[in-house]
């Protein structure tokens, strides 16, 4: 078992770091961990990096001469942007394919010339594996993308496992199920990301939380802090090179079973069960599934600290401040 990487600060005082997709949300959150542990970072994105310390340069992640210039010779690189998502990748399978595999080939080219001896941890997802056949879901489940965007994150997995094994860069992909939590302040107006954030801005309006058929399906939401420890942890861990790495809560929690907790959490709003599921949203679905997080647990000496009903608080303490 490697020693504990908690805390971490040590480790990364002094160290030089890039972020790619710094101005979003895990991104943003990423690049405010390193600098309070004494890391000097740089922030790659279309938009200024909102969190004071960062040096922003703003541009294209496909721009290879732009992504040489930022990485050379830094130690820590974290991908954390490109791709549209699921639904936009069915709209634009070309562009979703330029920003999500085509910008990790360029990266990892350039890592490769520029700076061999970094650390490149990628934000991989859960979609990866398309329809679970068995739960939870472990690292040895087949791979079976149902969508472009999918498709795209699951190439990009297998250039960082290639990488690894043919230059030898430490190359780590984080597999991601639905990371929530409260944008960094100074970030975008549209603060929130992802499903629980909608549900908390429903119920603090005291407009229902609608979901689609009966809210049984099982989800597994991990909190942006515990996806950062995690990133900084298979940056620093020798043994994390070439693996993909599930990272998660490790429990499966319904749709319902959450609206439910944030209407406790939030002292409002209610729920609507039955809402028929949109075409494009059917067709992106790949059902229950939560992850097996052991190889997390073994290889980063990770788990997660923030339950649901804690990273339900924090969420609710920053929509009422926006």
């Amino acid at each position: 078992m490697p020693p504990s990487l908690e805390p971490t600060g040590a480790m990364m005082t002094g160290r030089q770091c890039v972020v790619f997709g710094g101005s979003g949300f895990m991104g943003s959150h990423i690049v405010s961990r390193l600098i309070s542990e004494g890391a000097s970072v740089r922030s790659l994105d279309l938009a200024p990096c909102p969190v004071a310390g960062a040096e922003s340069v703003c541009g294209d992640i496909t721009d290879a001469a732009l992504v040489t210039s930022v990485i050379e010779g830094v130690d820590h690189i974290y991908c954390f942007a490109g791709g549209l998502g699921a639904l936009r990748s069915l709209e634009e399978p070309v562009r979703d394919l330029e920003t999500s595999a085509g910008a990790q080939l360029v990266l990892l080219e350039a890592v490769r010339a520029y700076a061999p001896e970094a650390s490149v941890v990628f934000a991989g997802s859960r979609l990866e594996y398309g329809t679970p056949e068995r739960l939870p879901l472990s690292e040895d489940h087949p791979r079976r993308p149902s969508n472009p965007y999918a498709l795209h994150k699951a190439l990009c997995s297998d250039y960082y496992h290639l990488y690894a094994r043919l230059y030898g860069l430490h190359t780590v992909v984080l597999r991601l199920p639905n990371p929530y939590g409260p944008h960094i302040v100074g970030g975008p107006a549209n603060a929130g990301y992802g499903i629980l954030n909608l549900f908390v801005d429903c119920a603090i309006r005291c407009e229902p939380i609608r979901l689609y058929g009966d809210g049984s399906q099982l989800r597994d939401f991990v909190h942006v802090d515990d996806v950062v420890s995690a990133a900084v942890a298979a940056s620093l861990t020798p043994d994390a090179g070439g693996r993909a790495i599930n990272i998660g809560s490790g429990v499966g929690t319904s749709l319902l079973e959450a609206a439910n907790l944030v209407m406790t959490v939030c002292g409002s709003g209610t729920v609507l069960t039955g809402e028929p599921w949109p075409l494009d949203a059917a067709s992106v679905e790949t059902g229950d599934y939560y992850f097996d997080i052991s190889i997390a647990r073994e290889v980063l000496n990770w788990a997660p600290t923030v339950s649901l009903e804690q990273g339900l608080a924090t969420l609710l303490e920053s929509a009422r401040s926006r």
